[in-house]
C-alpha cells in the first residue's frame, strides 16, 4: 500500500507540484550520504537520514497536501530546500572533522590563479578598487550585501517563479529540484575536491585589512563566525545558486530578472575580492547551474512558458 503512494505521487506529481519527487530524490540522496558517513568516514550520521523521515511523513499526508492551499504547497516545498541546505553543508563538516580533515587541493587552484593572473585576483582587485578611495569602501560594502543576498536568493528566486505561474504551480517543482540537485551535487564535490580558499591557505598574501565601512565590516565578520566547515569552496555555491535563480527569471522573462543578474554579478565579484574563492571554483559553478536548469527539465518534465 505504501508503495502504491509512493508510485501515484511520482506519477501525479501535478497535484503536490512535484513535492513527491523531490522527496523521493532527496531521501535516496541523504540515505547515500548515510552509508558514506559510515563506510568512508568511520561514524554512521543518524542525521542524514531526517529528509527521509520527512519523505516518509510526505507520503502518508499526501492525500491532505493534495487539497491544500497553492500557498501552503509553496511553504512546503521549501522544506527539503532547507533540509539540504542546512543539513547537508553541516554534515560535509562533521565528515571532514571525523577523518581530521581531508587533503586539501588549494595548490592546484592558486597555481591556476598565478597562471592567469601573476598573483592572487583578490589581491589584483584590492590593488585596483584601492584607487577610488571612499568609493571603494561603498563598492566592497555592496559585494558584500550581494553575498549576504545568496542565502535568501532561492527563496526570493521561488516566490517570484511562483507568483509568475499563473494558476500553473505544478511547475514550481522543477525550480525547486534545480536548487536541490545544485546543493547536492555541490556539497558532493566538497567531499571529492576539498579546497579551503585563499582567506585561508593564502594568508601570508594578505596582510591589509578589507576596506569596508563598519556596515560592510559587520556583514564580512558575520559571514566569519557562521563558517562551519572549512571545505566550501569548489565549485562556488554562491555562484552557482545566484547563475541558476537568474536562469529561471529570465526562462520565464520575470521584470526582476535584471536586478538578479546584476546581483549575480557582485556575487561573482565578492566571492574573489573577499579572497573566498579560487577562479576555477567560479568557472566550474557556472556549467554546474545550467546542468541541473537542464535536468530539472527531464525530472518534471512540465512545459514553462512566460505568462
Amino acid at each position: 500500500m505504501f508503495e502504491y503512494k509512493i508510485q501515484e505521487s511520482w506519477e501525479n506529481f501535478r497535484q503536490d507540484m512535484g513535492l513527491g519527487r523531490i522527496l523521493l530524490f532527496l531521501a535516496f540522496a541523504n540515505t547515500f550520504l548515510f552509508f558514506l558517513s559510515g563506510t568512508v568516514f568511520h561514524a554512521f550520521q543518524m542525521r542524514a537520514l531526517y529528509p527521509v523521515l520527512f519523505s516518509l511523513s510526505f507520503f502518508a499526508l499526501r492525500p491532505l497536501v493534495i487539497k491544500a492551499d497553492p500557498k501552503i504547497k509553496f511553504a512546503l516545498n521549501v522544506i527539503p530546500v532547507a533540509l539540504c541546505i542546512i543539513l547537508n553543508y553541516y554534515l560535509v563538516g562533521v565528515f571532514d572533522y571525523s577523518v581530521d580533515g581531508l587533503t586539501r587541493q588549494d595548490q592546484i587552484f592558486h597555481q591556476f590563479d598565478l597562471w592567469v593572473y601573476g598573483q592572487p585576483i583578490s589581491q589584483l582587485i584590492y590593488h585596483y578598487l584601492g584607487r577610488a578611495g571612499l568609493l571603494s569602501k561603498l563598492i566592497y560594502d555592496i559585494m558584500m550585501l550581494s553575498y549576504i543576498s545568496y542565502f535568501l536568493l532561492p527563496l526570493i528566486g521561488g516566490i517570484l517563479y511562483f507568483r509568475n505561474l499563473s494558476g500553473h504551480y505544478e511547475k514550481l517543482g522543477r525550480y525547486f529540484f534545480s536548487v536541490i540537485l545544485y546543493f547536492q551535487i555541490n556539497f558532493l564535490l566538497y567531499l571529492i575536491v576539498p579546497v579551503t580558499g585563499p582567506q585561508y591557505y593564502l594568508t601570508e598574501y594578505f596582510t591589509k585589512p578589507l576596506p569596508f565601512t563598519p556596515f560592510g565590516q559587520f556583514l564580512w565578520q558575520s559571514v566569519q563566525e557562521g563558517q562551519t566547515t572549512f571545505i566550501d569552496c569548489f565549485p562556488s555555491g554562491h555562484t552557482g545558486i545566484a547563475f541558476l535563480v537568474t536562469i529561471w527569471l529570465f526562462r520565464i522573462n520575470h521584470p526582476a530578472r535584471y536586478i538578479l543578474a546584476t546581483t549575480t554579478t557582485f556575487i561573482v565579484m565578492a566571492t574573489l575580492a573577499m579572497r573566498y574563492h579560487y577562479t576555477l571554483d567560479l568557472l566550474c559553478a557556472f556549467p554546474l547551474a545550467y546542468f541541473c536548469h537542464r535536468v530539472a527539465w527531464v525530472f518534471i518534465p512540465v512545459k514553462v512558458t512566460p505568462e
